[in-house]
């Protein structure tokens, strides 16, 4: 069999769902990573018609097909510089996900964890207690956490309206994670990001839209992931992926009010380009 390893570029694992309209997850992670030169390897954790946001969508649930893809990965030899983790449909797929790291993970292996759990000061109607403290187990085999403020709450056991301070406090004394950035921390008419990055802690803020607009996490922590395997530094990786998911939001103000369900990437990348 010819080498699948030692191209000379960056490779990354995505584990998240497909939703195949609306403009989230790896529908956006493999763009977003590929932009940034980093060759995206997708797993699915479910396919679904269309995101959660839309009425009716129907769920296909890929475990069994998680276990088999990764066996048929593990044949091959393939190695990873990032694994990168997102939405799942069950606990089983989150203890998969330890199980995915231990097998693939090497010593200089990235490993993102963006927590989904909820939004909105609410967990997600499919999910439990027992689906967040799994969610604890795989955040303490990560390098780079990406919680949203409800989810830092959760994953921290405080109320969801605890300051971002003190939900950044209590997540590295809970989950002992180096770098955790928390998203959507508002501050008057601005919103963006509170991180705490090894000793330093950052603060970057972005004007507020009026819309309420999907998938803003998902494409900052894949615009996150490429630039953490392009620049390699944190702060650095942190400020690139804001301002790329704020040049989004700020396209997607522009197309109104019909792309209120997802961010027009699409956009920013072709001006990256220079097409």
């Amino acid at each position: 069999m010819n080498p699948v390893n030692g191209s000379g570029m960056k490779r990354a694992a995505l584990l998240n769902d497909l939703s195949c309209f609306g403009k989230c997850s790896l529908t956006v992670a493999a763009p977003v990573v590929s932009a940034w030169g980093v060759e995206a390897v997708p797993l699915p954790t479910a396919v679904l018609s269309a995101q959660t946001a839309f009425p009716g969508y129907i769920m296909r649930d890929f475990t069994r097909e998680m276990e088999e893809f990764s066996a048929q990965w593990e044949t091959l030899g393939l190695e990873f510089d990032c694994i990168y983790t997102g939405f799942f449909a069950n606990g089983a797929q989150i203890d998969f996900a330890r199980r995915f790291i231990e097998r693939f993970a090497k010593d200089d292996t990235l490993i993102l964890v963006d927590p989904v759990l909820g939004d909105n000061g609410a967990l997600y109607g499919c999910f439990g207690p027992e689906q967040v403290e799994k969610m604890r187990q795989l955040c303490r085999m990560a390098h780079v956490i990406t919680p949203n403020r409800t989810e830092a709450a959760l994953l921290a056991g405080l109320p969801a309206d605890t300051p971002a301070e003190e939900l950044l406090a209590a997540l590295r004394a809970r989950l002992e994670v180096e770098n955790t950035i928390v998203t959507g921390v508002c501050r008057e008419n601005e919103i963006g990001y509170l991180a705490r990055l090894g000793e330093r802690e950052m603060s970057l803020q972005y004007p507020r839209v009026a819309q309420t607009l999907h998938g803003t996490g998902d494409v900052f922590a894949a615009a996150l992931c490429g630039a953490l395997l392009s620049c390699g530094e944190a702060p650095a990786a942190l400020r690139q992926a804001a301002e790329f998911c704020n040049a989004c939001v700020e396209k997607t103000a522009q197309r109104q009010p019909a792309h209120w369900y997802g961010l027009a990437f699409e956009d920013v990348l072709k001006e990256r380009s220079g097409l």
